[in-house]
């Protein structure tokens, strides 16, 4: 990416050997405050940043598909574990079911809080369904101002 203002192009700010080790959510978490680092990618609470995670269900202790997606308002810059919201996958799948069309979307922000996994008071993005429903295991959005 080309900045206009500087002729630069945007530092690859990434690092294996911090990235070694992690966790799912904390790589989560590094692959955020990474993005969210320069407002020139995103601006501040701009954006989402999301990963599909398997964990043990606190009842049942299977493992279950659980997405991570970036808290409505946070910082990605900041951003730590307690600001994301963790939702099972199978009923952010089921959500698909009572989809009535896009004169309704709103009804279905609603529907997040009954898909919480472990309790986690952070509230779900708006762009929860976009994170759920791309077929892949990260999904990093960014609002920049251009």
């Amino acid at each position: 990416m080309l900045d206009k203002r500087s002729g630069s192009r945007l530092a690859n700010l990434w690092d294996d050997a911090k990235a070694k080790g992690l966790s799912d959510p904390e790589l989560l978490v590094y692959r955020s405050n990474t993005l969210g680092s320069d407002k020139r990618v995103t601006n501040y609470g701009g954006g989402n940043t999301s990963s599909k995670v398997w964990q043990k269900d606190p009842l049942t202790g299977e493992d279950v598909e659980v997405l991570w997606v970036k808290g409505s308002g946070g910082d990605s810059a900041s951003i730590k574990l307690d600001g994301f919201a963790t939702l099972y996958m199978d009923k952010l799948r089921a959500l698909k079911g009572l989809y009535r069309g896009l004169a309704h979307e709103d009804e279905m922000v609603g529907y997040l809080p009954h898909c919480t996994f472990n309790l986690n008071p952070r509230a779900a993005s708006i762009d929860t369904p976009l994170h759920a429903f791309v077929p892949r295991p990260c999904v990093d959005h960014m609002h920049p101002d251009a």
